[in-house]
């Protein structure tokens, strides 16, 4: 089997031995891979025995037959490229972090490149390594995210009538915005004010980024089939607070 050589993204692991790890990579040129990583918490003389952490950012090499992807890779080589060392000084940031890689492992396939995905996500790491909020960075992945998968909701017009007046509401369903004369139909819906709708346009600043986010992430969470375990953790009581 040859060599599979690719940047990556620790989005998963478990312990698998005293010595071993099961990790979910997500790679740049290969999209998300399982590996087994055997002995790679097994210490030399010249090596600490770590393993590899959530979030790591390092260079793989995997040994794979893809044609039997149900199957792990083997992680055979594994070298840290990038620390964001800041991620673990506040519990906001490392909150938003774990967030963007929950919903990234849950939306993505196996073997299924998004190379600017990756780029996306390493960059959405680097700011929240560094932001004094989580929550802007966060949108602006959740965005890249559903580009990728080609599943961003319309957010110019009524998804049913065209119509550009009057966008009340926010329907994952039907895949947009929804105006005041066709929501009536729709049972799945959910309000949206002003201030969410232009940070949804991509006006931030003008905008209400927690109500963004909170849109989106009901979006998201109707497309895994749950909600993120961790949600809740990226802005305080968005839960409970009505969309702006």
């Amino acid at each position: 089997m040859p060599a599979i050589r690719d940047d990556a993204v620790v989005l998963g692991r478990l312990d698998y031995s005293e010595t071993s790890q099961i990790l979910v990579l997500f790679t740049r040129a290969h999209g998300k891979v399982r590996a087994i990583a055997k002995g790679i918490k097994r210490g030399t003389k010249t090596r600490f025995a770590s393993g590899v952490d959530m979030l790591d950012v390092g260079h793989a090499v995997l040994s794979s037959r893809r044609e039997r992807s149900e199957a792990l890779a083997i992680l055979t080589e594994w070298k840290q490229s990038r620390s964001f060392s800041g991620l673990r000084e506040k519990l906001f940031r490392i909150r938003g972090a774990q967030y963007v890689g929950e919903i990234t492992s849950g939306l993505t396939e196996e073997w299924d490149p998004h190379e600017q995905l990756y780029d996306a996500l390493v960059d959405a790491l680097g700011h929240l390594s560094e932001a004094s909020s989580a929550v802007a960075s966060v949108v602006s992945y959740q965005m890249a995210l559903l580009k990728a998968i080609g599943a961003l909701p319309r957010f110019d017009a009524c998804v049913l009538c065209g119509g550009t007046d009057a966008l009340t509401y926010f329907s994952s369903f039907e895949g947009g915005l929804i105006c005041r004369n066709c929501e009536s139909g729709q049972v799945e819906k959910r309000e949206v004010g002003p201030m969410t709708l232009a940070a949804l346009r991509g006006s931030p600043v003008a905008g209400s980024p927690s109500g963004a986010f909170s849109a989106l992430n009901y979006h998201l969470a109707h497309l895994m089939g749950r909600e993120p375990k961790l949600a809740d953790e990226v802005v305080a009581r968005v839960a409970q607070r009505r969309i702006e």
